[in-house]
């Protein structure tokens, strides 16, 4: 194990150059020694903090251990406490500061247009995202046995043990009724995978037997302008940019509440479960509401499918 320790120590110092404070006992720091090994590396946020916690925890032990004098201060604890901010995600050189996207109309607009340069998996994956508010998870592992044709149309029924609350004793099945695009995806694949007998309308390989929701955020990223996966494989670009597959869902919530979906409402399409004691009280399962507010969301979404597309400069430029 020494030697383990010792090869990565090795490895680790050649990163982080420790060589200036390498030498010096470990009792007879200073402060100022402390801070200026870690001042030139506030570019590297990460590592910094990194490397200051390791030192710290280093001290540490050496103190409660008693192999150094117990008046020894833990400079590490103490120099740029708080003054090493992450610097945060960037792409392309530029800085992503939003964590969380809603497409615009314009954006959408494009969008909607541009789906069909995905293959027919990743197109399904996204429509479903928009039209139906789940989550990606849920949607790929979409089960033949879990659609139904009702009085009122065609629903799936996403089964309890499926979804991200299951632990919650108030989680319940979650209705989704199909609408839309969503109804023609939905069919679609249902009668492809009857002819089959397929168990998952996205059946994969894999050892899941579906496609992977991961899948589908790989293929986003791989047509998105700045990508440079693969750089000199040619494949069309994506005209809205710095967004995920889980923004079309937030975008979709979001459209509803524009649309007038009285809140409550609102957070069941999607699936949340209600705060606190409403999770109790309220046992109402909505499914003439989720098909009300599901149609005006289709309604809204096809006038945006339908618009001119202008070309727009993405909001996601600021995330």
């Amino acid at each position: 194990m020494r030697c383990l320790v010792t090869d990565y120590l090795r490895a680790y110092a050649g990163t982080v150059a420790l060589d200036p404070v390498a030498d010096i006992s470990a009792s007879k720091l200073t402060r100022a020694q402390a801070f200026d090994l870690l001042e030139p590396m506030r570019s590297r946020p990460v590592v910094a903090r990194r490397l200051r916690q390791g030192l710290g925890a280093a001290w540490d032990h050496g103190l409660d251990a008693g192999r150094l004098p117990p008046e020894t201060p833990n400079w590490w604890r103490l120099v740029l406490r708080g003054k090493l901010p992450s610097q945060g995600k960037r792409i392309g050189g530029a800085p992503v500061m939003q964590a969380k996207r809603v497409l615009n109309d314009a954006e959408l607009t494009q969008l909607l247009a541009w789906l069909p340069n995905f293959s027919r998996d990743v197109q399904d994956v996204l429509t479903l995202y928009l039209w139906t508010l789940c989550r990606g998870a849920e949607i790929v592992a979409m089960a033949a046995d879990e659609i139904s044709r009702e009085r009122d149309g065609l629903w799936w029924t996403v089964p309890r043990a499926k979804l991200k609350m299951r632990r919650n004793p108030m989680t319940v099945d979650l209705r989704v009724p199909l609408l839309g695009r969503a109804r023609q995806v939905v069919e679609r694949r249902l009668a492809l995978a009857r002819d089959s007998k397929a168990v998952w309308l996205f059946p994969s390989p894999g050892k899941a037997g579906h496609i992977q929701q991961k899948a589908i955020g790989v293929a986003v990223w791989w047509h998105m302008p700045y990508s440079g996966t693969r750089p000199g494989q040619a494949r069309p670009r994506l005209p809205v940019t710095h967004w995920a597959p889980h923004d079309l869902r937030r975008t979709g919530r979001t459209m509803v509440a524009a649309l007038g979906c009285p809140a409550e409402i609102g957070e069941a399409l999607p699936g949340h479960l209600p705060p606190g004691v409403q999770a109790i009280y309220n046992r109402h399962g909505y499914d003439r509401e989720r098909r009300q507010w599901r149609v005006q969301l289709d309604k809204r979404l096809e006038q945006l499918a339908n618009a001119p597309a202008k070309k727009v400069k993405s909001e996601g430029g600021s995330r």
